[in-house]
Protein backbone atom coordinates (compact mmCIF):
# COMPACT_ATOMS: atom_id res chain seq x y z
CA UNK A 1 0.00 0.00 0.00
CA UNK A 2 0.93 3.80 -0.35
CA UNK A 3 2.50 5.62 2.57
CA UNK A 4 -0.53 8.01 2.04
CA UNK A 5 -2.66 4.96 2.76
CA UNK A 6 -0.84 3.25 5.71
CA UNK A 7 -0.79 6.69 7.37
CA UNK A 8 -4.10 7.40 7.33
CA UNK A 9 -5.54 4.31 8.00
CA UNK A 10 -3.39 4.16 11.04
CA UNK A 11 -4.38 7.31 12.21
CA UNK A 12 -8.13 6.18 11.43
CA UNK A 13 -7.71 3.19 13.81
CA UNK A 14 -6.05 4.88 16.13
CA UNK A 15 -8.31 7.34 16.40
CA UNK A 16 -11.25 4.73 16.74
CA UNK A 17 -9.42 3.21 19.66
CA UNK A 18 -9.17 5.95 21.62
CA UNK A 19 -11.71 5.88 24.55
CA UNK A 20 -14.80 7.50 24.15
CA UNK A 21 -14.94 11.00 25.03
CA UNK A 22 -12.00 11.36 24.60
CA UNK A 23 -12.52 14.81 22.90
CA UNK A 24 -10.38 16.64 20.33
CA UNK A 25 -6.80 16.25 22.26
CA UNK A 26 -7.49 12.83 22.72
CA UNK A 27 -8.45 12.12 19.34
CA UNK A 28 -5.22 14.10 18.40
CA UNK A 29 -2.81 12.12 20.62
CA UNK A 30 -4.76 9.10 18.97
CA UNK A 31 -3.86 10.11 15.16
CA UNK A 32 -0.82 10.85 15.90
CA UNK A 33 0.39 7.88 17.44
CA UNK A 34 -1.36 5.70 15.15
CA UNK A 35 0.45 7.74 12.19
CA UNK A 36 3.88 7.48 13.52
CA UNK A 37 3.13 3.71 14.02
CA UNK A 38 1.95 3.55 10.58
CA UNK A 39 4.93 4.93 8.96
CA UNK A 40 7.53 2.84 10.78
CA UNK A 41 7.93 -0.29 9.21
CA UNK A 42 8.81 1.68 6.31
CA UNK A 43 11.29 3.28 6.98
CA UNK A 44 13.42 0.37 5.03
CA UNK A 45 12.14 2.12 2.04
CA UNK A 46 14.90 3.88 -0.12
CA UNK A 47 14.58 2.95 -3.36
CA UNK A 48 11.71 4.33 -4.45
CA UNK A 49 10.43 5.64 -7.92
CA UNK A 50 8.51 8.79 -5.53
CA UNK A 51 11.02 9.57 -3.04
CA UNK A 52 9.08 12.50 -2.47
CA UNK A 53 5.83 10.72 -1.68
CA UNK A 54 7.77 9.22 1.24
CA UNK A 55 9.52 12.17 2.64
CA UNK A 56 5.64 13.69 2.62
CA UNK A 57 4.09 10.62 4.37
CA UNK A 58 7.21 10.71 6.62
CA UNK A 59 6.86 14.44 7.11
CA UNK A 60 3.01 14.05 7.86
CA UNK A 61 3.33 11.64 10.75
CA UNK A 62 6.39 14.07 12.23
CA UNK A 63 3.91 17.19 11.47
CA UNK A 64 0.92 14.85 13.27
CA UNK A 65 2.80 14.26 16.04
CA UNK A 66 4.25 17.48 16.99
CA UNK A 67 0.97 18.91 16.58
CA UNK A 68 -0.57 16.54 19.30
CA UNK A 69 1.82 17.49 21.13
CA UNK A 70 1.39 21.24 21.19
CA UNK A 71 -2.56 20.65 21.33
CA UNK A 72 -1.95 18.96 24.05
CA UNK A 73 0.11 21.17 25.95
CA UNK A 74 -2.58 23.63 25.18
CA UNK A 75 -4.90 21.77 26.84
CA UNK A 76 -3.56 20.22 30.32
CA UNK A 77 -0.23 18.75 29.12
CA UNK A 78 -1.34 15.60 29.80
CA UNK A 79 1.79 14.07 27.57
CA UNK A 80 4.31 16.39 29.97
CA UNK A 81 2.96 15.31 32.46
CA UNK A 82 3.40 11.70 32.53
CA UNK A 83 6.81 11.81 30.73
CA UNK A 84 8.30 13.55 33.65
CA UNK A 85 6.44 11.32 35.81
CA UNK A 86 8.50 7.90 34.33
CA UNK A 87 11.45 9.78 35.02
CA UNK A 88 14.49 10.57 32.67
CA UNK A 89 16.58 7.49 33.05
CA UNK A 90 13.31 5.50 31.64
CA UNK A 91 12.56 7.87 28.68
CA UNK A 92 16.34 8.10 27.80
CA UNK A 93 16.18 4.22 27.91
CA UNK A 94 12.82 4.23 25.60
CA UNK A 95 15.18 7.31 23.18
CA UNK A 96 17.89 5.54 22.74
CA UNK A 97 16.10 2.12 21.96
CA UNK A 98 13.36 3.79 19.49
CA UNK A 99 16.64 5.55 17.48
CA UNK A 100 18.30 1.98 17.14
CA UNK A 101 15.10 0.29 16.24
CA UNK A 102 14.78 3.29 13.50
CA UNK A 103 18.67 2.78 12.69
CA UNK A 104 17.87 -1.56 12.43
CA UNK A 105 14.33 -0.70 10.33
CA UNK A 106 16.51 1.86 7.71
CA UNK A 107 19.49 -0.99 6.91
CA UNK A 108 17.03 -3.91 6.88
CA UNK A 109 15.49 -5.17 3.71
CA UNK A 110 12.01 -3.63 2.61
CA UNK A 111 9.50 -6.05 4.04
CA UNK A 112 11.18 -7.86 6.19
CA UNK A 113 12.64 -7.27 9.86
CA UNK A 114 10.71 -3.73 10.04
CA UNK A 115 7.60 -5.42 8.77
CA UNK A 116 7.48 -8.25 11.28
CA UNK A 117 5.77 -8.84 14.65
CA UNK A 118 8.98 -8.87 16.50
CA UNK A 119 9.35 -4.71 15.15
CA UNK A 120 6.18 -4.23 16.59
CA UNK A 121 6.52 -5.71 19.65
CA UNK A 122 9.83 -3.79 20.10
CA UNK A 123 8.77 -0.71 19.06
CA UNK A 124 5.57 -0.80 21.29
CA UNK A 125 7.99 -1.99 23.92
CA UNK A 126 10.24 1.18 23.42
CA UNK A 127 7.80 3.66 22.61
CA UNK A 128 5.89 2.46 26.17
CA UNK A 129 9.34 3.24 27.41
CA UNK A 130 9.33 6.99 26.04
CA UNK A 131 5.77 7.70 26.40
CA UNK A 132 3.23 5.15 27.30
CA UNK A 133 0.02 6.91 26.69
CA UNK A 134 1.76 6.59 22.94
CA UNK A 135 2.46 2.77 23.13
CA UNK A 136 -0.92 1.59 22.19
CA UNK A 137 -1.70 3.85 19.27
CA UNK A 138 2.12 3.28 17.62
CA UNK A 139 1.46 -0.53 17.63
CA UNK A 140 -2.04 -0.38 16.50
CA UNK A 141 -0.72 2.17 13.54
CA UNK A 142 2.13 -0.26 12.84
CA UNK A 143 -0.22 -3.75 13.09
CA UNK A 144 -2.67 -1.72 10.18
CA UNK A 145 0.67 -1.33 8.56
CA UNK A 146 1.16 -5.09 8.38
CA UNK A 147 -1.99 -5.72 7.51
CA UNK A 148 -2.58 -3.94 4.95
CA UNK A 149 0.82 -5.07 3.02
CA UNK A 150 0.07 -8.63 3.95
CA UNK A 151 -2.79 -7.55 1.48
CA UNK A 152 -0.83 -7.18 -1.64
CA UNK A 153 1.09 -9.40 -3.74
CA UNK A 154 4.31 -9.08 -2.53
CA UNK A 155 3.89 -9.85 0.68
CA UNK A 156 6.02 -9.72 4.27
CA UNK A 157 8.38 -11.40 6.38
CA UNK A 158 5.46 -11.56 9.68
CA UNK A 159 7.91 -13.62 11.48
CA UNK A 160 11.42 -12.62 10.96
CA UNK A 161 14.18 -13.98 10.56
CA UNK A 162 12.01 -17.04 8.94
CA UNK A 163 12.42 -16.30 5.57
CA UNK A 164 8.79 -17.49 5.05
CA UNK A 165 6.51 -14.54 3.17
CA UNK A 166 3.18 -13.89 3.72
CA UNK A 167 0.69 -12.36 1.13
CA UNK A 168 -2.98 -12.81 0.39
CA UNK A 169 -2.89 -11.57 -3.04
CA UNK A 170 -5.56 -9.50 -3.09
CA UNK A 171 -4.70 -6.19 -4.33
CA UNK A 172 -1.87 -4.32 -4.97
CA UNK A 173 0.21 -1.19 -4.32
CA UNK A 174 -1.52 2.10 -5.59
CA UNK A 175 -4.60 -0.17 -6.75
CA UNK A 176 -8.15 0.34 -6.54
CA UNK A 177 -7.78 -1.43 -2.60
CA UNK A 178 -5.64 1.11 -1.65
CA UNK A 179 -7.84 3.88 -2.69
CA UNK A 180 -10.57 2.10 -1.00
CA UNK A 181 -8.67 1.92 2.17
CA UNK A 182 -7.57 5.93 1.99
CA UNK A 183 -10.93 7.30 1.52
CA UNK A 184 -12.60 5.51 4.22
CA UNK A 185 -10.18 6.47 6.55
CA UNK A 186 -10.04 9.77 5.74
CA UNK A 187 -13.77 9.66 6.29
CA UNK A 188 -13.82 8.03 9.19
CA UNK A 189 -11.52 10.29 10.86
CA UNK A 190 -13.42 13.17 9.51
CA UNK A 191 -16.50 11.27 11.53
CA UNK A 192 -14.96 10.96 14.57
CA UNK A 193 -13.82 14.47 14.89
CA UNK A 194 -17.11 15.63 14.07
CA UNK A 195 -18.51 13.99 16.89
CA UNK A 196 -15.98 14.92 18.87
CA UNK A 197 -16.33 19.18 18.21
CA UNK A 198 -18.36 20.82 21.18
Amino acid sequence: MTGRTHLAVGAAAAMLAAEPGAGLTGLAVAAAGGAVGAVLPDLDVRDTAHPWRERLTRAGAAALLAGAVTFDAVNGGALAREAAAIGAGRLAAGAVGLVALACAARLSTHRSFSHSLMALAAFAATTYLACPPLAPYVALGFATHLILDALTYRGLRLFWPASQTFSARLCKTGGIVDACCLVAALVGAAALIWQALP
